[in-house]
């Protein structure tokens, strides 16, 4: 099994601003470059992430 270290990618997040939606949510429209959006499905597990 391979060691991942996954504090890194995380760490790359902490102070930025996140929304958080549900798949099918209504989003604004607006893009911010440094703004994380993190989709979820029914069960609450990420689809989808991506920044603006």
């Amino acid at each position: 099994m391979q060691n991942i270290d996954y504090s890194k990618p995380l760490q790359t997040i902490v102070g930025k601003v996140v929304r958080v939606y549900q798949s099918g949510d209504m989003l604004t429209q607006d893009h911010q470059p440094k703004r994380l959006n993190i989709e979820l499905n029914d069960a609450q597990q990420v689809v989808r992430m991506w920044w603006g």
